[in-house]
């Protein structure tokens, strides 16, 4: 007989442990692990029919409460630090739900400001950032070139997140906002999955898979000051090169997104071009699935599908929801979007030499012939 699994947890409140306190209470516990862009958070119901959550268990806004969560007679995954937000009481019946998140209401990150950053790098921008709000950053950023960023009126973690997203990178806050976690959103999907699931193992699920808005190439443009041209950089099909140089940039394919950006190194413009496609080719097909609980299933991580026909694949998890509720145990839903490898119609990811091309005698040619020959042998 196959032994049962039985859902467990631990909360301490400002550090002490009041698992025991709470359980008897507790009508669910919902841990949200976003990948970036939103705080983790933490949810907590409970059952108030004799009022002590209305007098001397009143919780403290502000307060600080760790959680870890699983099964019995397995380690628990620690979900992390959070600070209370919210507080929620209602009745009858009387229930007092709180809303707790990584990112702390008592941090400056949403704080809206405006500041220039010139003649910078992404990873200097995210130092400073971690550094004004007494974080340290983990993760290895690439030293890519930004002549300018303005912070207009918008929060650390608002700009940021537009900042980072623009050069194909991602972070989230943990740690009760004591960490600024960075990495590269295209290494995410070359991970080795997890678990593969096929529908048998699954309570429900859903896809989007979109067939039209998804664009075949994405152009940046780089002002080259040798030749003084402007360098029109291009990815499709996954590889990267030069599809042409103007004083206007201008594009001559319908399916092809024109970012206005300008690019200070032709190694930001790769960057940025690299980074508007996939994020386009990640949105094109996305799922949610349901099914029993699994403390691996994490933002971040990988997962194979298999027996969905088209929709087979390696698909990274966005967003990782795992509740615990007294009717119907413990459950996990997953926000999931394929990886632009595993997208119908797309190839590996390839990168073609860089050439430059210049005018000449009226006609478009390749005026370093370095980078020519690179591309021709390489």
């Amino acid at each position: 007989m196959e032994a049962i699994n039985t859902p467990a947890f631990e909360l301490n409140y400002n550090g002490r442990n009041i698992t025991r306190d709470i359980a008897p209470y507790a009508l669910s516990l919902t841990y949200t692990d976003n990948l970036s862009g939103e705080a983790d958070g933490l949810d907590i119901e409970l059952e108030d029919t004799d009022g002590r959550w209305l007098n001397s268990w009143y919780p403290e806004k502000g307060a600080e409460l760790s959680y870890r969560f699983g099964y019995l007679q397995q380690a628990l995954i620690s979900a992390g630090r959070f600070d209370i937000d919210e507080l929620e009481l209602s009745g009858p019946p009387s229930v007092v739900r709180i809303r707790a998140l990584a990112a702390g209401a008592q941090k400056a990150l949403r704080t809206r400001k405006g500041k220039d950053y010139e003649a910078t790098t992404l990873a200097d921008i995210a130092g400073q950032i971690a550094k004004s709000n007494n974080m340290t950053l983990v993760g290895k950023i690439e030293p890519l070139q930004i002549d300018r960023a303005t912070q207009y009126k918008e929060g650390d973690l608002a700009f940021l997140h537009r900042i980072a997203r623009q050069y194909g990178y991602a972070f989230k806050v943990t740690e009760n906002s004591t960490r600024l976690v960075f990495w590269k959103s295209a290494d995410l999907h070359q991970q080795k999955p997890v678990r593969t699931f096929s529908p048998k193992d699954l309570s429900g699920w859903s896809f989007t898979d979109k067939v039209s808005d998804v664009p075949a190439g994405v152009e940046v443009s780089h002002h080259n000051a040798k030749s003084k041209k402007l360098v029109v950089y291009g990815v499709k099909d996954g590889e990267t090169a030069v599809v042409g140089a103007s004083t206007s940039g201008k594009s001559s394919s319908a399916d092809t997104v024109k970012i206005t950006r300008r690019a200070p190194t032709a190694a930001s413009a790769e960057a940025q071009a690299k980074a508007a496609l996939d994020q386009r080719l990640i949105e094109r097909t996305t799922g949610n699935i349901n099914l029993i609980g699994d403390p691996a299933l994490a933002a971040g991580v990988t997962i194979e599908l298999a027996g969905f026909g088209q929709l087979s694949g390696i698909y990274t998890i966005s967003k990782a929801v795992h509740s615990i509720n007294r009717g119907e145990g413990y459950t996990t839903t997953l926000e999931i979007k394929r990886g632009a490898a595993s997208s119908k119609g797309t190839k590996g990811a390839k990168t073609k030499g860089l050439a430059v091309y210049g005018m000449k005698d009226g006609k478009v040619e390749v005026v370093d012939h370095s980078a020519a020959k690179a591309k021709k042998h390489g």
